[in-house]
């Protein structure tokens, strides 16, 4: 009775050892190890991922300070400046007299528009620009 038992409902003979075979255990291990694989490389993405964007906005937030700074001048002179922050980040400010591509050259005012360009360049080959323009009364 014992012996139909385990032939219907697959159960093994008396003298067979329940268990794994080794085929069994070494598929489950090529599973694991390329499981593994799979999400060590989505970690390492989001590291970067994220690393990139600290990085960014990191230099965003320095030009952001630098066009205040710029801003915060009683005057602005025509010139190039630049500097290094934390031996990552390079900085370039650029400010010049701005023309409106319609405006009278005869035309004089007392508010004259500058452009003032800041660019942050980091890790070799990455950089961020912004740009504004400010008007200064030239009395």
């Amino acid at each position: 009775m014992a012996s139909s038992f385990n032939a219907r409902f697959g159960g093994r003979g008396a003298g067979s050892q329940g268990g794994f075979t080794l085929l069994e255990v070494l598929v489950a291990f090529v599973v694991l190890a390329l499981s593994l694989g799979v999400i060590l490389q989505i970690f390492s993405l989001t590291m970067r991922t994220t690393d990139s964007a600290s990085a960014q906005q990191q230099a965003l937030l320095l030009a952001e300070s630098r066009l205040a700074e710029l801003s915060s001048l009683n005057e602005l002179r025509s010139g190039r400046d630049q500097g290094r922050i934390d031996d990552r980040f390079d900085w370039t400010s650029k400010v010049e007299r701005f023309e409106f591509p319609d405006q009278d050259p005869a035309l004089e005012s007392l508010w004259v528009p500058y452009k003032v360009d800041v660019t942050v360049h980091w890790d070799g080959n990455q950089e961020l620009t912004l740009t504004t323009l400010r008007l200064v009364n030239e009395q």
